[in-house]
Order: C-alpha cells, then structure tokens, then sequence
C-alpha cells in the first residue's frame, strides 16, 4: 500500500507539474514558444521617396497657429492653364498626372522663371508671387494643391486685367 500511495504522489506531481508546463508553453523534450522570439514583419512592396521642391528637399513649411489645411484636385486639358494667379497663403503642388509647366513671377532663384514639374514632383512656392501653371503636354495634368493658413482666409486670387 505504502509503494501504491508513493507511486501516486509521482505520478500526480508529474501531472500538476508537466501540466502547468504545457499550460504556459513549456512542455518536456519542447523549446519553449515564446511570442517576442518571432521575426517582426518586414516591409515589402513599399516604396517612398522624399518631397523636393524648387529650392530642394522639403523638411517644413512654417505656419502661424492657428492654421488649416485646404485644398483640391486640378486637371488642365491639353493647352490649358490656370492663367496668373497667386497663393496668398504657403502652399504645396504634388503632380498626380502629366507635366506642369510653371511660370513664377520673382521671387529667389530656384522659384523664379519657368520650372517643369512631371509626375510624382512637387513645388512648394513662397506665397504671394504671381505664376501661371500651364500643360503644354498632349495629355491631361492633374495635381494636388494644398493651403496652409488661418482658417476661413482667403488662399487664391486671380490676377485682374490690370495687374
């Protein structure tokens, strides 16, 4: 009897014991699985590229706070442009589609004159200086432009018959 009741002591340490090894992942002649042991997942079929600007790489744009961003898509046909107009407030050009071909009125060298913008470009002028975008191109040109300023302020004019 006595051999009896030390065989199931054994038997049942070893069950309590290999039982609460196999609950948290332990389990005898196994590895232990830990979860922070897996490879993180890697980046793959992602690609990304930097803005550049006019005058080079965009790191920021300073603004006064409170400040809003607005925007919107434009599309020129084939021989369209936005005719002279300027931003009142800084802005940012990101070409969806197409070239443009901006024409900027002043401003610092690498702004002023005429600048070709293909797709995947950008263009961030100074605010206030007079341009015309332009697609001189046989397809369409599409792009994004997005406002910087106080919100409810005025971000666009276009230039009168006068200016």
């Amino acid at each position: 009897m006595r051999r009896k009741t030390i065989v199931a002591v054994g038997v049942g340490l070893f069950v309590v014991i290999g039982g609460a090894q196999a609950q948290y992942g332990v389990a005898p002649g196994l590895p232990p699985a830990h979860a922070q042991d897996a490879k993180p997942a890697e980046p793959k079929g992602v690609k990304s590229r930097n803005l550049v600007g006019s005058t080079g790489v965009i790191s920021s744009i300073p603004v006064a706070v409170p400040a809003a961003l607005t925007g919107q898509v434009v599309e020129l046909e084939p021989g369209g442009q936005t005719g002279k107009q300027r931003n009142l407030v800084p802005s940012f050009i990101y070409v969806l589609e197409g070239t443009l071909v901006i024409n900027t009125e002043g401003g610092p060298i690498g702004v002023s004159g005429t600048q070709y913008h293909g797709e995947g470009q950008s263009y961030a002028g100074p605010a206030n200086l007079w341009y015309n975008a332009m697609n001189t191109g046989q397809k369409p040109a599409r792009f994004l432009i997005l406002f910087v300023g106080p919100p409810g302020a005025k971000t666009l004019e276009q230039a009168k018959a006068d200016d």
